[in-house]
């Protein structure tokens, strides 16, 4: 009895769900075909097109020709695309920021504003991403913003968007951004370059930085990490060099700049090329009157200077500032981390020099520079272009702490010569070294020395040397 109604009631909701078959088909097939209309309707009105709607309203506001406005209101909305084979990127972004280069619209608000201090980065030949970061090719707001997985570059901050301006102009201060100016400088200043390398010059402690620009690190993030790096990297080996906020973000902006990206032969042509004036803080910068005279004011160690671009052509020049070895067999100059910008600075410069240049510039210099002043010198000078003071002080002081090497921290210089001879140091320097350790059993010291002989010439490291012992302190004799 039991089967036969278990048998029954099975049959019965089977007539029925049978009935109801073509009621839920009917259903299925509404909602389906109302999610296909749904498609179809926004598909055909993307936000863009509602961007550009409201914009030639503002357009045909004030208007006073009547024909004319209806002719801006009637305007087809459309894709406006900016193709930049020379960088690489097609650039969408004035499909909805459709005012940057309408001065009229300096009022409108975003995004139809007008783009103020474009100056000849126009939007047509530079387009949006190359400054602001973003996805060139997308046409929603959120995806064209870069704010979307797998997409890893997202806009810029306004903050920190004018550190882009140091993807191009690599030399030279850059109007208006004094940060990469400043960031630059802390660079070279700090001692960086003794544990990263930047376009080929540096340690190899930390990770190459010639293209930091490109890595895709927030720009929130670079800044805590110059401020505390082990809050941000747990185990890293940099030191907190207990940088203020302010110095903290220009360095962010001077990495943010720092990528290797191929620009178009037009690019490149745009560039600002430095005046005579920057060649001569470099002439400065990197303390050419201690080794050279310019109409027999400064060194007599180096050539005379005075009207050498009419002695030399001006790609002979170049060369001997990139390779003075192979120009000159047997120089004794070293060879400079210089961009093709800054070497026609520095050569536009000497186009020009005067003996009352070398004056001014020995100004600083009371007395007159012998060859032993101008090794030490040069070597004060690679002391801190490779970045020992990163490490070993600005005053040799050392004190950086180093955890489980002998003293727990980067031993001072100032008494160098009390333990080691000047050739012991080279070969210090020359081969590296690792810190003794003070518990065999404990972790490796993060800090080394490391080997600097593929970079440095044995001049260089001589120099270094000759440096070294004249900041020594002899230790006072004790009772």
């Amino acid at each position: 009895m039991g089967i036969r109604s278990t048998v029954g009631a099975c049959r019965s909701g089977a007539r029925i769900m049978g009935k109801r078959l073509p009621q839920i088909f009917f259903v299925l097939s509404t909602l389906s075909l109302v999610l296909l209309i749904a498609a179809i309707w926004q598909a055909t009105r993307p936000s863009w097109k509602t961007y550009q709607r409201h914009y030639f309203q503002l357009e045909a506001v004030g208007e006073p020709n009547a024909v004319t406005k209806a002719a801006v209101l009637a305007t087809p909305p459309e894709i406006h695309q900016i193709l930049l084979p020379g960088l690489h990127r097609v650039d969408r972004c004035t499909t909805c920021h459709l005012g940057v280069d309408d001065p009229t619209m300096k009022n409108a608000p975003e995004p139809f504003r007008y783009h103020a201090g474009l100056g000849p980065h126009v939007a047509s030949k530079f387009g949006c991403t190359i400054c602001h970061g973003g996805q060139g090719l997308a046409t929603d707001v959120k995806d064209a913003h870069g704010n979307v997985p797998f997409w890893n570059d997202p806009l810029l901050s306004p903050e920190y968007v004018r550190a882009s301006c140091g993807r191009c102009h690599k030399e030279g201060d850059v109007p208006g951004v004094p940060e990469l100016t400043e960031g630059r400088r802390l660079f070279e200043t700090e001692g960086c370059r003794g544990c990263h390398k930047l376009n080929g010059v540096g340690g190899s402690i930390g990770p190459d930085l010639t293209e930091e620009g490109a890595s895709h690190r927030s720009p929130e993030w670079l800044e805590q990490h110059f401020l505390n790096p082990s809050k941000v990297s747990a185990g890293s080996a940099m030191p907190n060099f207990q940088f203020t906020r302010e110095q903290a973000r220009s360095l962010t902006y001077y990495m943010l700049s720092l990528t290797s990206a191929d620009m178009g032969s037009y690019y490149s042509s745009v560039r600002l090329i430095p005046s005579p004036a920057y060649g001569r803080e470099l002439f400065v910068q990197k303390d050419c009157i201690v080794c050279h005279s310019i109409g027999g004011v400064g060194s007599k160690t180096g050539p005379d200077l005075l009207d050498v671009t009419k002695r030399h052509s001006l790609e002979w020049l170049d060369e001997q500032l990139v390779n003075p070895q192979l120009v000159y067999p047997g120089s004794t100059m070293p060879e400079y981390d210089l961009d093709t910008n800054s070497r026609k600075a520095l050569v536009s410069f000497l186009a020009t020099a005067t003996p009352q240049d070398a004056e001014a510039i020995m100004a600083p210099h009371k007395n007159v520079i012998t060859p032993e002043d101008a090794a030490i010198a040069a070597g004060k000078q690679n002391f801190a272009r490779f970045g020992c003071a990163g490490c070993h002080g600005t005053e040799l002081q050392g004190g950086l702490a180093n955890p489980n090497a002998q003293g727990g921290q980067v031993p001072s210089l100032l008494h160098l010569s009390d333990d080691y001879t000047k050739d012991e140091v080279i070969a210090v320097i020359r081969d590296g070294r690792q810190p003794p350790l003070d518990n065999v059993h404990g972790p490796t010291p993060p800090l080394y020395m490391p080997s600097w002989k593929s970079v440095l010439s044995n001049e260089d490291i001589h120099e270094i040397v000759e440096f070294l012992w004249s900041k020594q302190q002899k230790a006072k004799d004790s009772w």
